[in-house]
């Protein structure tokens, strides 16, 4: 459910964003070296990739919210390149953009996305790549990422942002139900979640993926996660018992933003049309607008046998879906 009013639903969120930047829940730790040492592993194996293809668009146009988010990167929009995303579990494709010396490429930005249950990514409206030091953030259901971050639960830890504070149209990690949680438990996951709540939902989500996918759950992590178990079955019942169920298909998109040009002068011509847009069914507009922290991911774990998997694969899906085209 989406707010009713416009202008409230930007003051709610004006009020989150300042309980989210300033919250010090003060919680003792599960991990004291972040989650992707402890759960990457699985990711890599047990989150499998959803076939798609991609096309590039031409030069010279980009979405807005792309171009805001690298110019207030310090970045130039002309030096991005943008691209349709074709996954099969979604008859719409997501629009990505990658600056073009981000180190994620192309294939790895589709492949990460790709491996998250399709409802929760249905809660993302764009995919940046801009160059950094190793960090991410969501700004109002855009995920950025910028530098080195190209694993699953980073991807997923941001995705998670656009979850909560979207899916009910408010943040479900702002609830008296979500705080309640985190103050009978005796832990929050890592260090970083004690930095707001809406941070230690994040880090818990990646906890419940990976007992949504792991054989044997959340007891392989290698250590007594029960600790914060009030806080997932909270997150459960709210997010896990559907968005985070792998499989099934899109139902419903954020619209595109508007298409710009990406140079600060008009273009002669009319703008390339918006593939999603506001007047098409369970296709919305976005109602408020959030920036959560910008996180600095430490210890990740990379798979750079995944990473070669996933050029052959993109490869192969590209050939066949040429192919069928050329059939029909």
């Amino acid at each position: 459910m989406l707010p009713q009013s416009l202008t409230s639903a930007t003051a709610a969120a004006i009020l989150l964003f300042s309980n989210h930047v300033f919250a010090d829940l003060g919680r003792p730790v599960l991990f004291n070296d972040g989650l992707s040492p402890h759960v990457d592993s699985s990711f890599w194996q047990n989150l499998k990739p959803t076939q798609s293809t991609w096309d590039q668009w031409g030069a010279g146009w980009i979405p807005k919210r792309c171009k805001d988010e690298v110019q207030n990167g310090g970045f130039s929009a002309g030096d991005v390149e943008v691209f349709n995303v074709h996954y099969t579990d979604c008859g719409s494709a997501w629009v990505f953009c990658r600056h073009k010396n981000a180190p994620l490429s192309q294939i790895t930005m589709i492949d990460l996305f790709g491996r998250l249950p399709v409802h929760e990514r249905q809660w993302v409206q764009h995919v940046i790549a801009v160059p950094g030091g190793g960090s991410a953030y969501m700004s109002s259901a855009v995920t950025v990422y910028q530098g080195s971050v190209g694993t699953p639960s980073v991807f997923q830890h941001e995705t998670g942002h656009a979850v909560d504070f979207y899916k009910n149209g408010n943040a479900y990690s702002e609830t008296s139900a979500f705080r309640n949680a985190v103050a009978q438990d005796s832990c929050v996951p890592d260090g970083y979640s004690n930095s707001a709540y809406a941070e230690d939902y994040t880090q818990v989500s990646v906890l419940a993926l990976y007992e949504q996918v792991t054989p044997g759950g959340l007891d392989t992590i290698g250590a007594n996660w029960r600790c914060l178990e009030k806080q997932k079955n909270v997150l459960d019942g709210f997010q896990r018992q559907d968005a985070m169920v792998p499989g099934g298909t899109c139902n419903r998109r954020w619209a595109d933003s508007e298409i710009v040009s990406t140079t600060s002068t008009k273009r002669d011509g009319e703008a390339p049309a918006r593939a999603l847009t506001e007047d098409a069914e369970n296709v919305f507009a976005i109602p408020f607008e959030i920036k959560t922290h910008v996180h600095t991911y430490k210890n990740l774990q990379f798979n750079s046998t995944e990473e070669a998997n996933a050029i052959n694969r993109q490869a192969k899906w590209a050939t066949e879906a040429a192919a069928a085209k050329k059939v029909n």
